[in-house]
């Protein structure tokens, strides 16, 4: 896919960003440091970067997640190109430096690679130009081209274009203070011959709880049932409660990323004022373009720390199936039958 099939966007990619600050003694975060500074702002003393993607396939304009993410699928021997935007908006001049590294999902969570070389991501990617010296609150636009080569083999590989900033302090002769900070666009690049793979979940299972500090929880077990990653994001509103009470949409907590065949689970916490119940849930998760939508009955348990009863939604499906394929043989039985009926009577009265 080149970059003539791409189209612009313009929306704030903050909460879904990667971003990092870290502080290491003498060296440059490594891999740990990024994972555990996942969702911190940079510090103000460093000033403050930003990253966000410009564009997105044609075909893709209608997925929320390509907008902010790098999510496609090519074939081998393909090129694709992304202008990527890099903002600062500090009043000191930085040199920022942009590349690329390995990620994988790990318990469930988007994470930088223990390598940065652990897939090829590292080693299609091209960025120009690869450093930038970034003016008081100034954007410079930059581009990232993957060129996949005819050999790779199929399957999808995950990574963080990261753009680099960092300032050393020397405390005294004996000790180097290094601080960075560090956005990232996540990539996920499916390779393969063909059409992309189908993406698709199934919600089966909707559970109602309280958390230990007492607040009334819903928990959504969630199985990546498609054969590429999905990052879901999900609401949730009730209705029918005590006295018509209504409530909602309260938001299901970010940050849930699930490899094809996983099973996960998807909260939603609620105000601690919200009554017991009972009330009719409706959810819906989604994963870009993706959305599933369940309702059940839930009353939330008193105890903190607790879980009610689940609603099950995995075997309705084949439930409902099996009571068609009934229902649609016992009318083709009766119409079978009706149908020679009525030709043996017209018979009878012909002759």
């Amino acid at each position: 896919m080149r970059s003539g099939t791409t189209r612009s966007w313009s929306l704030p990619v903050a909460a879904l960003a990667i971003l990092v600050a870290s502080v290491v003694i003498g060296a440059p975060a490594d891999a740990t440091d990024r994972d555990r500074g996942t969702g911190a702002s940079p510090a103000p003393a460093s000033g403050s970067i930003g990253i966000r993607l410009v564009e997105a396939s044609v075909d893709r304009r209608d997925d929320p997640r390509a907008r902010v993410y790098i999510v496609d699928h090519v074939k081998p021997g393909s090129r694709m190109t992304r202008r990527i935007e890099i903002s600062n908006s500090s009043a000191s001049t930085h040199q920022i430096t942009i590349g690329v590294a390995a990620a994988e999902i790990k318990d469930h969570e988007f994470v930088p690679a223990s390598e940065p070389d652990a897939n090829e991501l590292s080693e299609w990617t091209t960025i120009d130009p690869p450093v930038i010296v970034a003016r008081p609150y100034s954007t410079t636009t930059v581009r990232a081209t993957i060129a996949v080569p005819p050999s790779a083999s199929r399957g999808e590989r995950y990574g963080t274009i990261w753009a680099t900033v960092g300032a050393a302090e020397r405390r005294d002769a004996a000790m180097l203070v290094r601080k960075v900070n560090q956005v990232g666009i996540r990539v996920y690049l499916d390779v393969g011959p063909g059409g992309e793979p189908p993406s698709d979940f199934r919600i089966e299972e909707l559970t109602p709880g309280r958390t230990e500090q007492g607040a009334p929880v819903v928990r959504a077990r969630v199985r990546n049932t498609g054969e590429r990653a999905l990052d879901l994001t999900g609401k949730l509103w009730l209705s029918d409660g005590p006295g018509g009470l209504s409530a909602g949409p309260f938001p299901a907590t970010l940050g849930t990323t699930v490899l094809p065949g996983d099973t996960t689970h998807l909260e939603v916490v609620l105000d601690q004022q919200v009554p017991n119940g009972p009330w009719q849930a409706r959810l819906r998760v989604e994963s870009g373009r993706l959305h599933r939508e369940v309702t059940a009955k839930i009353t939330f348990p008193d105890q903190k720390g607790s879980w009610g009863l689940p609603t099950t939604f995995s075997e309705q499906l084949p439930m409902i199936i099996l009571a068609s394929g009934v229902v649609a043989t016992i009318a083709g039985v009766v119409m079978v039958v009706g149908y020679r009926y009525a030709r043996r009577r017209r018979y009878q009265f012909v002759r």
